[in-house]
C-alpha cells in the first residue's frame, strides 16, 4: 500500500492513500464465498451455486461491503506510517470508481490538532478579583426583601414619582379610538418606566377623581400602526397611592422562614448567602480571566468541524435555556438558527479552550483530586432537606461524578496556572459582582 501526506495549512492534511488490486480482491473473494453459502438462486441447492455465478450477480455487492472496511484498514496504516493524528473524522474522496483488477486510490482530508506554544501563564498578568461583604450589601438585600412585602396606602395628594395610580383611560388618533388604547382599573406605578414617558408624565400631579386629556407621541419603532403617532389620552384618576413598607421587626423575619423572628439572625443568613454567591462570582471571573489569558497566548487555526459540531450545542444550550424559562419549545421552531459566522468566533475559542485544557491535563497528568471532589458534592448537598441521599446519588451515579470530577479538574488547571501568572489583585464592590440592585 503506498500513501503520501500534503499539508494544506497549519493543521490541514490532505492524504492520497493507494489499495492494491490483489488486496480489494482478496477481500471481495471472502465476500462472495460468505455470500455463495446463503445466495438463492433458480435451479442450484443453497450453498452449492458454482462460485463463478455468484460472481456474475453478486461481485457489484461484495465489491461494496468490503471497500469501507478497506478504506477505513487502509487509511489507519497510511497514518500510522505517516504519524499523524486526525483532530476529526476524514472525508474520504475516490479518485475513481473502483475497478477489478486496478488499484483503488483514495484522498482523505482532515485536520490534526494544533500544536500549542505556550501551555502556562508565566510571566502574564492576570487580575485577580478580591471583594467581602460590606453591612451595606446586607442592608441593601433586606431593603429589598423589604420592597417585596410592600403595601399601599391611598392619599388625597397629588401623585409623585413612586406612586401607585389606578386609571382609566382612553386613547384616540384623529377622534378615534385604537385598539390597545383603552383600559379600566389600570395600576400604574409612576417611575417605574412600564407606560411612555408621555403618558407618565401626563398622570403625574393628578389627584383621586381628578380627570384630563393629554397627548402621548409614540415612537416611530413603536409599532406598525402607532409608531410615529400623536394620541390623545382621556385619563380617569381612581385612587392614589403611596407605598409602604413593613417593618424589619419578628413578624417580618418569621415571614422569610426564620421561625425565632429573629432580626440578626436574617441578617447573619443574608450575609452566608452573599458570601457563596460572592465566592462563586470570585472564582468564575478569575477562570475566566485566567482562561481568556491562556487562549490569548496561544491564538491558532482549530479544526474547523469541531468550530461547527460547537456552534450547533452552543444554539441547543440557548434553546434549553429559553425553554427552561417557560418558552414553549413550538415557538423556537419557527424561529431560524443564527448564522455560523455569526457563532463562529466563540465557538472557535472554546474549541481552542478545550484543546488546550486537555493538553495541559494530559501533559501534567492532571486527575481529579478526590478530597475536592467529594468537598464540592457535600457543598452542592448542604443546599438540600436530604443531603445524604444527594451525596449518596452523586457518588453512585458515574454520569453525575463526573460532571463534578471535571469541574473540580477546570479548577485545579486554574490553579496551576496562576501559580505561575503575574497576579495582581484587584479590589472590586461586591455590590457590583452580585449585580445587586440599590
Amino acid at each position: 500500500m503506498q500513501s503520501s501526506v500534503e499539508k494544506t495549512s497549519a493543521i490541514g492534511r490532505k492524504m492520497n492513500v493507494v489499495v492494491p488490486a490483489d488486496k480489494i480482491e482478496t477481500a471481495v473473494q471472502a465476500r462472495l464465498k460468505q455470500l455463495s453459502k446463503r445466495v438463492k438462486i433458480q435451479g442450484f441447492r443453497p450453498g452449492k451455486v458454482p462460485m463463478k455465478i455468484v460472481e456474475q450477480q453478486y461481485r457489484g455487492t461484495a465489491t461494496n461491503d468490503v471497500l469501507g472496511e478497506l478504506i477505513q484498514t487502509s487509511l489507519q496504516e497510511a497514518l500510522q506510517g505517516q504519524d499523524e493524528v486526525p483532530a476529526v473524522q476524514p472525508d474520504i474522496m475516490p479518485e475513481a470508481p473502483v475497478e477489478k483488477g486496478k488499484d483503488f486510490t483514495f484522498t482523505a482530508s482532515f485536520d490534526v490538532y494544533p500544536e500549542f506554544e505556550k501551555l502556562d501563564l508565566e510571566g502574564v498578568k492576570i487580575l485577580k478579583p478580591q471583594s467581602a461583604v460590606e453591612e451595606a450589601d446586607i442592608e441593601r438585600v433586606v431593603e429589598n426583601m423589604r420592597k417585596q412585602q410592600l403595601s399601599w396606602k391611598e392619599v388625597k395628594r397629588k401623585s409623585k414619582k413612586g406612586d401607585r395610580a389606578i386609571v382609566d383611560f382612553v386613547g384616540r388618533i384623529d377622534g378615534e379610538e385604537f385598539e390597545g388604547g383603552k383600559a379600566s382599573d389600570y395600576p400604574v406605578v409612576l417611575g417605574e418606566g412600564q407606560m411612555l414617558p408621555d403618558f407618565e408624565k401626563g398622570i403625574k400631579g393628578m389627584k383621586a377623581g381628578e380627570s384630563k386629556d393629554i397627548e402621548v407621541t409614540f415612537p416611530a419603532d413603536y409599532n406598525e400602526e402607532l409608531g410615529g403617532k400623536t394620541a390623545t389620552f382621556t385619563i380617569d384618576a381612581k385612587t392614589v397611592s403611596e407605598p409602604v413598607l413593613p417593618e424589619v421587626d419578628e413578624e417580618f423575619v418569621k415571614s422569610f422562614g426564620i421561625e425565632s423572628g429573629d432580626v440578626a439572625e436574617l441578617r447573619a443568613e443574608v450575609k452566608s448567602n452573599l458570601e457563596t454567591n460572592l465566592e462563586s462570582q470570585l472564582s468564575a471571573q478569575l477562570r475566566q480571566r485566567v482562561f481568556d489569558a491562556l487562549t490569548e497566548a496561544n491564538k491558532t487555526e482549530v479544526p474547523l468541524k469541531m468550530v461547527r459540531e460547537e456552534a450547533s450545542r452552543m444554539v441547543k444550550e440557548q434553546k434549553n435555556q429559553m425553554v427552561q424559562q417557560g418558552i414553549d419549545p413550538k415557538m423556537l421552531e419557527n424561529f431560524p438558527d443564527p448564522e455560523f459566522e455569526v457563532l463562529k468566533p466563540q465557538a472557535e475559542k472554546r474549541v481552542a479552550l478545550g484543546l488546550l485544557m486537555m493538553e495541559i491535563i494530559r501533559k501534567q497528568e492532571i486527575k481529579p483530586d478526590e478530597e475536592r471532589v467529594n468537598a464540592r458534592i457535600e457543598k452542592m448537598a448542604s443546599s438540600y432537606e436530604q443531603p445524604e441521599e444527594f451525596v449518596q446519588y452523586y457518588k453512585s451515579n458515574q454520569e453525575a461524578l463526573a460532571q463534578v470530577q471535571s469541574i473540580v479538574l477546570e479548577e485545579q488547571v486554574v490553579d496551576l496556572l496562576i501559580e505561575k501568572a503575574d497576579v495582581e489583585v484587584e479590589n472590586v464592590e461586591a455590590s457590583t459582582l452580585l449585580n445587586m440592585q440599590a
